[in-house]
């Protein structure tokens, strides 16, 4: 009955060893599920010594034998955990003089010679029995032979590496498995401990066999403890990490979306949202396809695409797909966009700038070829209106050559309006900005009025505000703003000038409730020679934007078809604000006669 009883017993190792693998195959978990294997060999090497009513003393003696490779390759094993420990870690590097390859391999054929000699009458000559007492049940034991020192040798060399993996074990960095190891020597010293008091009959031979259940359970435990914690401190890596690349890909210019298998979206950056103006939430797990149709997101080819978010804001983007393996089991694509707008623009700038040369350039040619001739020719007409008492035909002549002059002034500003600034008018030249808007809407008013459309004024001003600019470039800004405005009005429209401060600036809002222009349009405002009139030029607004930008100004337009446009213009306020240097300025000086200013030349 004991014999059954302690082989259930020593099967509870057993059954743990063969357990492990299912949760890990590290090498330290087969090294751990052979040292519980070997306790499991070693209790039933004990519980068949209580076997001698069911067996023959022969058959005993061969299993016990057999079986004995228990305790002795518990030696070798317990140095393969400290040869593991040095050879894995750097902190422990320092005791590879004991811990190495050769010295496992030593002792694994000494413990191999042990075992041999066991079968022999040199290790095991024969068994005695041990009558019953009270604590302990009759049982049989061994009479060992003269070579038994071998295995009291092996016995003593487990506690000596023991002694060396604690020593290992408490220099590691790695705080679970200081913990396991820990157990785990202390574990095996406990087992020799107890199978030598045993032996020697200090306790009762099957104690061994309890206590090794115990420190079976222990070191099952303290492995899953160990597992556990690592698992943990894995995740939390996994999770930092994760969140990590989430914020490196939220934060990359680049338009990235991560596609599964079967197409889905199961990631998008920040990037590729705002530009088309999507919810990342309401994208996820749906099918890409969707993404493409409604967006155009196409790869046929490497030229950049045209994308306009919902603001007017164009932007032009490549787009590609690159395909991404995971382990060789999990299989996705990205797809991307790279953001070529920047270098777009660049380049639109310096065509722009060079065609503005160019056009300037030309311009000055052309105003200059004409002007010469044209003087002489003013200058006769202006002798015959003098000798004719009806000169009406020749006024007119005059008219018409001062409107081409006009026309003239107006090229050679567009090729070079720093010039026309700084030679033709006073450095220090200032306005009041609220009597020069009124004395624009006087102009426009009678205009207006005739087709049905209003012109007010809101002024926030606390008092009168100057600013330093010429009067007549003033009244040019705002002449042609105002004129764009009414012609973009339909019958019964409104334009409203606010004037205020703002960012110690005076800021002029010019805000009509017209038809507004397209995005397609906006993206080219300004440049010169492009316009939808049929008899405009396409340079005016751009030399209201030269003229603002000339005076430490900006100017900007903002439209929607449908509602209106406004035109906003900043200039910065006069630092002397006195109205006395404005009378004594006489608000500019007068623009020289065209006979004059061809005279300086």
């Amino acid at each position: 009955m004991e014999f059954i009883l302690l082989i259930a017993i020593s099967l509870i190792p057993a059954i743990v060893a063969a357990s492990l693998p299912f949760y890990s195959k590290t090498e330290v978990t087969k090294a751990l599920s052979l040292f519980l294997m070997f306790l499991c060999l070693w209790q039933i090497d004990i519980a068949f010594l209580y076997a001698d009513e069911f067996f023959s003393e022969a058959f005993i003696g061969t299993v016990f034998r057999i079986f004995r490779i228990g305790p002795i390759m518990i030696m070798p094993l317990m140095y393969y955990f400290g040869y593991y420990l040095v050879k894995n870690n750097q902190e422990v590097k320092g005791y590879r003089w004991f811990f190495n390859r050769y010295g496992f391999y030593l002792f694994l054929s000494f413990s191999i010679v042990v075992y041999l000699v066991n079968f022999t009458g040199f290790g095991v000559s024969g068994y005695t029995v041990v009558p019953e007492t009270d604590i302990a049940p009759q049982h049989l034991i061994p009479v060992y032979g003269t070579l038994n020192s071998t295995f009291l040798i092996n016995v003593l060399m487990v506690f000596i590496n023991t002694f060396f993996l604690l020593n290992v074990t408490v220099k590691l960095n790695d705080y679970y498995f200081k913990v396991f190891y820990t157990k785990l020597a202390f574990g095996a010293v406990f087992v020799f401990l107890n199978g030598i008091f045993s032996g020697f009959g200090v306790l009762p031979l099957y104690f061994s066999s309890f206590n090794s259940i115990l420190v079976a359970i222990l070191l099952f435990l303290g492995f899953f403890e160990m597992q556990s914690n690592k698992l943990n401190d894995a995740n939390t890596r996994l999770y930092k990490q994760s969140s990590l690349l989430e914020t490196i890909m939220n934060i990359n210019p680049n338009y990235l979306v991560v596609l599964n298998k079967d197409n889905q979206m199961i990631r998008l950056n920040d990037s590729i949202c705002k530009l088309l103006s999507i919810k990342k939430e309401a994208m996820l797990c749906q099918d890409f396809s969707l993404l493409q149709k409604e967006y155009g997101l196409t790869t046929k080819d490497e030229t950049l695409h045209r994308i306009m978010r919902p603001t007017g804001e164009v932007h032009f983007i490549q787009w590609g797909f690159r395909d991404l393996e995971l382990n060789d089991e999990e299989n996705y694509t990205l797809f991307y966009g790279v953001d070529f707008t920047n270098q777009k623009q660049n380049e639109e700038l310096l065509l722009s700038t060079e065609k503005t040369k160019v056009v300037g350039e030309l311009a000055a040619s052309i105003a200059h070829e004409i002007r010469n001739p044209l003087t002489t020719v003013r200058g006769f007409i202006q002798l015959l209106s003098e000798r004719n008492m009806n000169g009406e035909h020749e006024q007119i002549i005059l008219d018409e050559i001062d409107r081409i002059d006009e026309v003239l002034k107006e090229l050679l500003l567009l090729a070079k309006p720093e010039a026309v600034v700084s030679q033709n008018y006073p450095e220090d030249s200032r306005i009041d900005v609220m009597q020069e808007i009124g004395n624009v809407k006087l102009l426009f008013e009678p205009v207006a009025l005739e087709q049905n459309k209003r012109i007010s004024i809101t002024n926030k001003l606390p008092n009168s505000i100057y600013t330093k600019m010429q009067k007549s470039h003033f009244k040019q800004v705002m002449i042609n703003t105002i004129k764009n405005s009414l012609e973009a009005l339909s019958t019964n429209g409104s334009i409203k000038i606010k004037i205020d401060e703002f960012e110690e600036c005076v800021r002029i809002r010019i805000i009509d409730n017209g038809k507004g222009i397209s995005r397609k349009r906006m993206s080219r405002i300004g440049e010169p020679y492009f316009t939808n009139k049929e008899k405009g030029t396409g340079i005016g607004l751009a030399i209201c934007f030269k003229l603002i930008k000339d005076y430490a100004g900006k100017m900007t337009v903002k439209s929607k078809q449908g509602w209106g446009t406004t035109v906003t213009v900043l200039l910065p306020k006069s630092e002397d604000q006195s109205a006395d240097k404005e009378q004594k300025q006489g608000g500019g000086a007068p623009v020289p006669a065209l006979e004059n200013r061809y005279k300086r030349r």
